[in-house]
């Protein structure tokens, strides 16, 4: 299984660094929670890098505009959210509305452990 987290923001230079900006002046309106609690300026939390590199499943990170080029029939799904695919479809693993009630790195880690324990 692949678990794929998908951000509510595009992928394109101009777009991370107005998302860079908004961040640091609006946090509070800032339309991906993904990114402000895993990327809070520029770099990634240490904490978040090492809870997923200890996942054991392939991960990947994908911008809006990525996502819905690689997987059109998802275009409707709120973000940011988390996907699993396996080899014959994608589906939801994490809506938005839960990743958008952490107000911590923790907190957000203990989604995705929850999220994943009840995948088994």
């Amino acid at each position: 299984m692949k678990l794929i987290f998908v951000y509510n923001a595009d992928g394109a230079f101009a777009s991370t660094i107005k998302d860079t900006a908004h961040k640091l002046i609006s946090p509070q309106t800032y339309q991906c929670n993904l990114c402000r609690l895993t990327y809070p300026v520029a770099f990634v939390q240490k904490e978040w890098k090492k809870f997923v590199d200890s996942l054991p499943h392939e991960v990947s990170f994908l911008h809006r505009d990525e996502f819905h080029k690689q997987y059109p029939q998802q275009k409707g799904v709120p973000l940011p959210a988390v996907f699993t695919e396996d080899a014959s479809e994608v589906d939801l693993l994490i809506p938005e509305s839960e990743i958008n009630k952490a107000q911590s790195i923790q907190e957000l880690i203990s989604i995705v452990k929850r999220s994943l324990s009840k995948e088994k």
